[in-house]
């Protein structure tokens, strides 16, 4: 990333551990913080349905996120969904 090159793309872990060239190997999974790589943060202007934007008040407090993390996580969950 420091070098200007992306992240690689999310891949479940059944993919690795079906690669034969890592026949053997152990697994271990480790979460790393790589928000500091996506950039600042921007603000941005939507609209969005009264009722809507109430429920994902509801939902986002219920989890203990801000409205804006929750969008960003939904919007990167489908994004990683769809491919």
């Amino acid at each position: 990333m420091d070098e200007g090159e992306s992240l690689p793309d999310i891949r479940p872990l059944a993919i690795h551990q079906a690669d034969p060239d890592l026949s053997g190997a152990v697994w271990v999974v480790i979460e790393v913080p790589v928000e500091r790589y996506f950039g600042p943060a921007e603000k941005i202007n939507i609209s969005v349905p009264r009722r809507l934007l109430q429920r994902i008040d509801a939902h986002a407090k219920s989890r203990h996120l801000s409205r804006s993390a929750f969008l960003v996580q939904a919007a990167s969950e489908a994004m990683q969904r769809d491919g």
